[in-house]
């Protein structure tokens, strides 16, 4: 397959190339979230050159809100909550 038909594939958490192409299997890779998506070969570098910061929604809220899009909502309303505190 040529590198054309199978990019490079980047860290979902900072944006920078992996030493992995899309279609490597997951089996033979470091730091890939299966559901997730390929994270940093070295996870100490995400946060060197850009950082990002997360938070964490409790997994019930997810279960209880099937609809992608209220999902949303609530999560944006609950960074936003958590911002002004």
């Amino acid at each position: 397959m040529d590198n054309q038909n199978n990019p490079i594939d980047k860290c979902v958490i900072c944006g920078k190339d992996t030493p992995y192409r899309f279609n490597d299997h997951i089996d033979m890779r470091i730091g890939y979230v299966e559901g997730g998506g390929q994270g940093c070969f070295q996870p100490h570098m995400c946060s060197q050159e850009r950082s990002r910061k997360l938070f964490t929604i409790s997994e019930d809220l997810v279960y209880s809100t099937p609809n992608d899009q209220e999902l949303g909502e609530k999560v944006r309303k609950i960074y936003w909550q958590n911002k002004q505190s």
